[in-house]
């Protein structure tokens, strides 16, 4: 397992409510992405900047309930891809026991930063979804990271350059991820990537 630290929320620009949340190798230069709502990244955003609603959020709420029954959160583990989201799982203590629990990535990476548990992902799954600097701050990512409306959109000017081997790739990733509605791991995928 590879730990991630969280880097950065940013807006997307096609759209100000969809976000993105950019995770970065502890000790090393890969990163990942993973697509965000708008109310995932404020979430997320609160525990990064450490602001305290007057009444308790979800997020905070959970915490507070698996903390008053004695189970503590050990670490977020980003264990897989399904259709182009990311699914993770929230490894909980109790005593000697550990259980681990599908979780949307956003909710896991939001209730890890309030309780300073550590985000870690598995390597063969960073070194594939990873995203890495081209040049001149241009980054290419794989499509299997791509949320469908930039494969369109990647699609549109793959044949306004005539390159359509790659329209038909990208086409072939965007089939694949209906052909199989319903097997994912996360139920409710939401903007989760």
């Amino acid at each position: 397992m590879v730990e991630l630290v969280v880097t950065d929320i940013m807006s997307k620009a096609s759209d100000h409510r969809a976000h993105v949340l950019l995770l970065s190798e502890r000790d090393g230069l890969r990163k990942i992405i993973v697509s965000l709502g708008f109310l995932e990244a404020q979430a997320i955003a609160f525990a990064m900047r450490g602001i305290k609603a007057d009444r308790p959020l979800t997020h905070d709420l959970f915490g507070g309930v698996v903390s008053a029954f004695g189970i503590e959160l050990q670490y977020v583990l980003i264990n897989k891809v399904v259709d182009g989201t990311f699914c993770s799982l929230l490894c909980y203590r109790q005593g000697e026991v550990e259980h681990c629990i599908d979780s949307r990535t956003s909710d896991a990476i939001a209730i890890a930063l309030r309780a300073g548990a550590p985000i870690y992902i598995k390597e063969v799954l960073l070194s594939q979804m990873c995203i890495r600097d081209e040049q001149n701050g241009a980054f290419s990512i794989p499509i299997t990271a791509a949320d469908e409306a930039t494969l369109r959109v990647a699609i549109e000017n793959a044949v306004k350059v005539e390159n359509y081997e790659l329209a038909h790739k990208l086409k072939e990733e965007i089939n694949s991820r209906h052909a199989g509605q319903g097997n994912g791991c996360c139920e409710n995928k939401g903007n989760d990537n």
